[in-house]
């Protein structure tokens, strides 16, 4: 499945293309040369290898002390509301099914 000609100018639009500069990039690395793409390759499963082997990339992330005693902080506070919402919920059915007579804990 291809785009269209108008299609690929719209996406070209939106998302422009990304142009590459050399000088910035640390030392000892170049662009890669028209002849050097048959390197590059893909299999079955879309792993993108280059002369064979697999391409990876490796991005570990690593959080401060006070970025994890955040996060635990935020994860315990939504457990905490989530549980009195199942609560409150419980209570109003217990009240609502009392009245009409359904099966509940009725005081």
């Amino acid at each position: 499945m291809g785009y269209g000609k108008d299609e690929h100018e719209k996406a070209l639009q939106d998302v422009p293309l990304f142009v590459a500069d050399p000088v910035s990039w640390p030392k000892g690395v170049r662009v890669i040369g028209n002849d050097e793409l048959d390197n590059l390759g893909i299999d079955r499963s879309g792993v993108l290898h280059w002369n064979g082997r697999v391409i990876t990339v490796d991005k570990r992330i690593t959080f401060s002390f006070w970025q994890n005693v955040s996060a635990a902080v935020v994860t315990v506070t939504a457990g905490l509301v989530s549980l009195s919402t199942i609560v409150q919920g419980v209570a109003s059915y217990s009240s609502w099914a009392c009245t009409v007579g359904w099966p509940a804990i009725c005081p």
